[in-house]
């Protein structure tokens, strides 16, 4: 029985983080596109009255600046200034330097400068960011 409910609960805990993600990236899509309609409004306009063209101008408006911004930090000076960013703002953040380097980990992603690498430690039965010195 404890295998079965171990089960239903990893199995439930891996749908979420795989569903959430998603719903969040889909949410944020809608929310872009909904910013950018003022833009694409005036060229919806030439088009026929049937089709949804104010929803489709704005979301290809939306993916084409996703693409834009894909190449631009593909580049070396669009690293260098993913890097400066990273430092200046996200580093100050509590904890992100830690989440960044395990993400990378699990990736598969060696940092092998870190000193301190991250880790996972079982505390009462929990897992707690940890690491190892």
């Amino acid at each position: 029985m404890k295998k079965f409910v171990a089960f239903v609960v990893k199995a439930f805990f891996t749908g979420l983080l795989i569903l959430v993600p998603v719903y969040l990236a889909i949410l944020l899509l809608l929310k872009a596109m909904n910013s950018v309609a003022g833009l694409a409004k005036p060229f919806a306009n030439l088009l026929p009255e049937g089709l949804p063209a104010e929803h489709v101008l704005s979301l290809l408006l939306v993916l084409i600046v996703c693409f834009l911004i894909g190449v631009a930090v593909g580049t070396p000076a669009g690293r260098a200034i993913q890097e400066r960013i990273e430092k200046s703002f996200f580093e100050r953040m509590p904890g992100y330097a830690l989440f960044r380097s395990l993400t990378q980990r699990l990736a598969g992603k060696n940092d092998e400068e870190n000193v301190w690498k991250p880790a996972l430690a079982e505390i009462e039965e929990a897992l707690v960011p940890a690491f190892i010195i």
